[in-house]
């Protein structure tokens, strides 16, 4: 049944997007790897890799359409592609905001429009969109990165109620931090913001860069898999945190007030 499975995947350049599309071609799937540069692509197992940049309209109608050429439906998207930037919500460059939320928000938007017509026409499909659990808690200098996740969770809850009567299904991955370069693309777009001495917020720029460097990462293959299994369910569940420290559960589900104190202490 797998071999009929027709998964799309956004940001497979590097990171989770790329182990997703090894874990799911191993397990039978039809995969279609995207990203900006297709050389990325070269080396990765996918039955078909194409290139979409989510900001461009454009690529994503030119891809796919050439995936319908060639399979015919897509069973399953997920939307993958996305990145931070790091700084206090009165430094930060507003325009290196809106270009986060370009592709964090507004590119699964631009994906979920292009592909659910033909979900809609079988009756059936899923919408995997990649959150955060920055998406459930927000965090002093990552709030423009927390603002866009949060958004992802209200995206993924909308769709399955605008969708339901159509068999689409929706769910929001929540990873915690996985060893990837998602934190080397972090520092090259903050770096120079968070390294001012002069900075009002120098204190939270040192304390994070500090933080980061001793924090436990997850192995993105192992949380590739464990999406893997997921995203192939019969039956999604509403959102699901995978790779996530017990400490980040646990204050997902604490009350306002206490988040917010164990925050500032932090």
């Amino acid at each position: 049944m797998n071999n009929e499975i027709v998964v799309l995947i956004t940001g497979c350049s590097t990171g989770i997007g790329r182990e997703l599309c090894e874990a799911l071609s191993d397990r039978g799937c039809t995969v279609i790897a995207t990203a900006r540069n297709v050389e990325t692509l070269r080396d990765l197992k996918a039955a078909l890799k194409l290139h979409i940049d989510v900001t461009e309209r454009e690529s994503i109608n030119a891809a796919i359409k050439e995936v319908m050429l060639q399979f015919h439906k897509i069973d399953i998207l997920i939307n993958n592609a996305g990145y931070s930037i790091r700084g206090a919500l009165e430094e930060i460059n507003v325009d290196d905001a809106k270009n986060m939320f370009e592709v964090n928000v507004f590119g699964i938007m631009n994906m979920i429009q292009a592909v659910i017509p033909q979900m809609r026409e079988k009756k059936s499909g899923k919408i995997i969109n990649i959150g955060s659990i920055s998406g459930k808690f927000a965090q002093s200098i990552n709030g423009a990165y927390c603002a866009s996740k949060f958004a992802v969770e209200a995206l993924s809850d909308t769709l399955r109620l605008e969708l339901n009567d159509y068999n689409i299904q929706s769910t929001v991955i929540e990873p915690g931090p996985i060893k990837t370069n998602f934190f080397k693309t972090l520092s090259d777009n903050s770096d120079s913001l968070m390294s001012n001495e002069k900075s009002f917020y120098s204190r939270f720029y040192k304390s994070d860069v500090k933080y980061r460097k001793n924090q436990k990462q997850a192995s993105p293959t192992e949380t590739a898999k464990v999406i893997s299994n997921i995203v192939l369910k019969r039956k999604l569940n509403l959102r699901y945190k995978v790779s996530v420290p017990f400490l980040y559960k646990l204050i997902a589900h604490f009350p306002d007030w206490l988040r917010e104190y164990l925050m500032r202490r932090r």
